[in-house]
């Protein structure tokens, strides 16, 4: 049986920089037995009553079974910010740290997670820890997350850009304020509750002009929607010039 928490998991010295995508915005990366997390959402917490925002794909890791050093979380919207995987990911027995913006802060010790586990990252801040910067950037995602952030990873050489949600403006460049070349683009695709459609993820992608282009935030929920047929199609004629890579859930992208 493929055993994807194992493959994930195992930590041997490598100098492979890869990326896993466990559909809709969770992405792993991993790298020189470093593991990042990225807007893990491994539950079905979102799921009302109703049956409105029932996952749709199969919960492929259970949280405990994942070894992270590193989970970032954006902000504090449940898909982003897993009610009810984070205790399990981030607590006294896991060397696990929670980084994230001041809503995401809050939220987290509202689950009763110790201050020690968390590192506050906000738009215009960064970190460096070891060989790895991680870089708050702007992610304009409206009223109802003030402090949503997009995140940069430097890490083996490479700037791996994480939009989060964010929706596409003219000006995009002038609030991103990019210091350096990315990479490395991952970019939401489903055109609702504030983010780009296909069409407007295209032209984030010309704008940014990465070496490589990875969409999300589909596959999750019904009422996400996202087509990453029709992203392929309006990238291409776009920003004819990055290459887009469409990965399948679980497969590790080698990004050296």
């Amino acid at each position: 049986m493929y055993d994807l928490a194992k493959i994930i998991n195992d930590k041997n010295k490598s100098e492979k920089l890869v990326m896993y995508w466990l559909g809709g915005v969770s992405y792993i990366i991993k790298y020189d037995k470093i593991l990042i997390g990225l807007d893990l959402y491994l539950s079905d917490s979102c799921r009302t009553k109703k049956d409105e925002f029932k996952r749709l794909i199969p919960e492929f890791i259970k949280p405990e079974e994942l070894e992270l050093d590193y989970l970032i979380a954006t902000h504090n919207h449940g898909d982003h910010f897993d009610q009810d995987s984070m205790n399990k990911l981030v607590n006294k027995n896991t060397i696990t740290k929670l980084i994230g913006p001041g809503s995401v802060q809050k939220a987290a010790k509202d689950l009763g997670i110790d201050s020690s586990k968390l590192i506050k990252l906000n738009r215009g801040t960064s970190l460096k820890i070891g060989e790895i910067d991680f870089i708050g950037v702007v992610a304009d995602h409206g009223k109802y997350s003030p402090d949503c952030i997009g995140v940069i990873i430097k890490i083996s050489s490479k700037n791996i850009y994480f939009t989060s949600d964010t929706c596409y403006r003219p000006d995009f460049l002038d609030i991103v304020a990019l210091k350096e070349k990315i990479d490395i683009l991952v970019v939401p695709i489903n055109g609702k509750f504030g983010n780009p459609d296909a069409k407007d993820a295209s032209y984030i992608t010309y704008q940014v002009d990465p070496k490589i282009v990875i969409p999300c935030h589909y596959w999750m929920f019904a009422e996400h929607g996202g087509d990453p047929g029709e992203f392929t199609c309006q990238c291409s004629r776009i920003a004819p010039k990055v290459k887009i890579i469409m990965p399948a859930i679980g497969e590790e992208l080698v990004l050296n």
